[in-house]
């Protein structure tokens, strides 16, 4: 069995004017990767891989989950690919990974994020909003073998956890 999340970034901030892939996270909104990395722990997951694209906030989102996570930020793959990627490109990713990682974790951007969930998991997501993020199982025993849908186990999204905090 291999197993992946797929975390969107965290809210970015469009008050600067900077290029796309400089533009960084917006403060009120970090508590929203907080919300996510915990309520993936609380579910059992614990990754054996991240990869993140190198735009900034990814990267700052993929930093604040490996706090909550315990895992080394060093130790985040960063993958040029997952910027403005497809999801052939993610799932090629996927497929090249060691087979002694069973759980991965891939952050990156919209609209990549919704079109692999939809194109390779069993249920249908209108849209992944930022900092939103799904598990998806295949029934493989090779990464190099993933590429059929998997099952989606879960869907997260901040709101709805905000909600529940209430």
């Amino acid at each position: 069995m291999r197993s992946v999340v797929l975390i969107r970034h965290t809210k970015s901030d469009w008050t600067s004017a900077v290029a796309d892939f400089d533009r960084p996270i917006r403060e009120d909104r970090k508590e929203d990767a907080t919300l996510i990395a915990r309520e993936i722990a609380r579910r059992g997951f614990r990754p054996d891989y991240i990869a993140a694209s190198p735009a900034r906030r990814t990267l700052q989102t993929a930093k604040l989950i490996c706090q909550e996570w315990d895992y080394k930020y060093a130790d985040v793959v960063q993958d040029k690919t997952l910027y403005e990627s497809t999801p052939y490109e993610i799932i090629q990713h996927l497929r090249g990974l060691d087979d002694k990682i069973q759980n991965a974790v891939v952050i990156c951007h919209n609209p990549s994020i919704t079109y692999f969930l939809n194109r390779y998991g069993d249920t249908y997501i209108d849209n992944v909003p930022t900092t939103g993020a799904a598990l998806i199982r295949f029934d493989k025993g090779h990464w190099a073998d993933i590429g059929e849908r998997g099952k989606m186990e879960w869907f997260l999204r901040p709101k709805d956890l905000r909600k529940q905090q209430q």
